[in-house]
């Protein structure tokens, strides 16, 4: 029996295949969701969470009380992935090192393992919508523990095109690499005071994407 992770995977892929197969123009409105679903053969809520990611990495647009459309055939940035990632993994990096240098409270670090369990839940149980949201809400919480407000403020500007980024991810099936032990490993450099296993781990995270 195939687990929810691999329907929403299937469902993304044949949503794909289905803009490619039929030529779909940008600004072509797609099937109703009850077709949707009987075309496609998966539950509402699969469909509902394949939508999600193709909406967040821009491919689908959903308009409230009219349908979904196709808003975009190919992503296209002013920047490349690349760019991106190691704009991330830069801030990231710094803020892991300040916050395992710090003398952090107990509960601020418990906030920081909730959402990566939060994190790693959600991947595992195919709900990628809220994985990706989980994903970048462990990461921001560490930049916040760096206590450097201009880290802070810098990957908030690059938030939303995060979103975007690991949707893309997301829609490269084959290539998609989990990484739940390695982001334990960033937070296990935290909390052990150790800044490099924390860097090491996250490097391995921008490599592995």
């Amino acid at each position: 029996m195939k687990n929810q992770r691999n329907l929403v995977n299937e469902t993304i892929e044949a949503l794909l295949n289905y803009i490619a197969e039929n030529d779909l123009a940008i600004g072509a409105k797609m099937p109703t969701e009850p077709q949707l679903v009987e075309m496609l053969k998966v539950g509402r809520s699969t469909l509902r969470e394949a939508v999600k990611i193709l909406v967040y990495s821009g491919v689908l647009e959903v308009k409230q009380g009219s349908g979904t459309y196709v808003k975009s055939r190919q992503l296209t940035t002013e920047y490349t992935d690349e760019n991106l990632m190691t704009v991330k993994t830069m801030l990231e990096i710094q803020a892991a090192e300040l916050a395992a240098a710090a003398d952090l409270p107990a509960e601020r670090l418990i906030i920081l393992k909730e959402k990566l369990f939060e994190r790693n839940k959600h991947l595992e149980e195919g709900e990628f919508s809220k994985y990706i949201l989980s994903d970048l809400a462990f990461h921001l919480q560490m930049v916040e523990l760096s206590g450097n407000p201009f880290l802070l403020k810098w990957y908030n500007e690059i938030y939303p095109d995060l979103i975007t980024l690991l949707s893309s991810q997301i829609l490269k099936i084959d290539a998609f690499q989990d990484t739940i032990v390695l982001h334990n490993q960033v937070y296990e450099g935290i909390i052990e005071k150790n800044p490099e296993k924390a860097r090491a781990a996250l490097i391995e995270i921008s490599q592995a994407n």
